[in-house]
């Protein structure tokens, strides 16, 4: 089964709320409550083919108020990863403000890590295996109709899953005509041990266009925890995550108090494709 998130419907939701602005004479201001303080980990360690995986981030901020743009980033936290074997990953604070760094970072897939992050005498563990993909087999361009008859590009990854075992693999596609990523959850339901095809389009591609493509191997957790987050966000899981949506971190002082993310480990295919004529 695939479970599609597409933006094109804010579209028009975006011009009735325009109209309805417009319409307006009154200028009403809404008392809204101050964002609470919770923390906000964004923790994917990310192995792409065809490199060693050493180097990985791991971000640290805080909710904030419905009119405040940036959230607050947190420093002064620290931050390993441990494996199996009970070697430790160590991330260092960069001169970025809540951003982490490791550079001697160690993938197995397969293999199990715990997530350990301290701060303010509160400690958050996660713990997950890092998750195969298989190789994209190619990638096809294609013309489809679009709402208004025209034709529109598509653009396709195909992989063959995995036979006898349930697999489960987040896409997304980046284009320069998207404010976000398109993504695409997959579980082999219905593909088990065949080849599965993914695929994107948009009405503003143009021939010369470069579409990113990141294709990875998920837990079913996270692939569960995916969907409710891209379902409640529209799609836009750059915002800060719905504080009903709990992930896998934990606070151990205080397990109702719960940081905000996913620790996930995902191997990656990762490829730029360009637009033909």
């Amino acid at each position: 089964m695939k479970t599609i998130i597409k933006l094109k419907k804010l579209k028009y939701v975006g011009i009735l709320v325009l109209l309805f602005l417009c319409s307006c004479e009154d200028v009403i201001d809404v008392d809204l409550e101050t964002g609470d303080s919770t923390i906000v980990i964004d923790a994917e360690i990310l192995w792409k083919k065809g490199t060693d995986g050493s180097l990985q981030t791991i971000r640290i901020s805080r909710m904030t108020d419905y009119y405040n743009p940036e959230p607050p980033k947190v420093s002064g936290a620290q931050v390993y990863i441990e494996d199996s074997n009970g070697d430790l990953f160590t991330f260092n604070e960069s001169s970025q403000s809540g951003l982490y760094i490791c550079d001697n970072f160690i993938p197995q897939l397969n293999e199990s890590y715990t997530l350990n992050v301290t701060l303010e005498d509160q400690t958050f563990t996660a713990s997950e295996k890092l998750m195969p993909v298989p190789e994209i087999n190619r990638v096809e361009q294609d013309y489809v109709k679009g709402f208004s008859g025209d034709e529109n590009f598509e653009v396709s990854i195909f992989y063959d899953d995995s036979e006898n075992q349930a697999n489960f693999y987040l896409t997304d596609f980046k284009a320069n005509v998207l404010q976000y990523p398109e993504y695409i959850l997959t579980d082999d339901d219905f593909y088990n041990g065949n080849e599965i095809e993914n695929n994107f389009s948009n009405e503003d591609l143009v021939v010369g266009d470069t579409i990113e493509i990141m294709h990875r191997g998920v837990s079913e957790q996270f692939y569960n925890y995916m969907n409710l987050v891209l379902e409640t966000t529209s799609s836009n899981p750059f915002s800060t995550p719905p504080a009903n949506i709990r992930g896998n971190i934990i606070n151990q002082n205080s397990p109702d108090e719960y940081a905000l993310g996913y620790f996930r480990l995902c191997e990656a295919n990762h490829l730029l494709y360009i637009l033909e004529e």
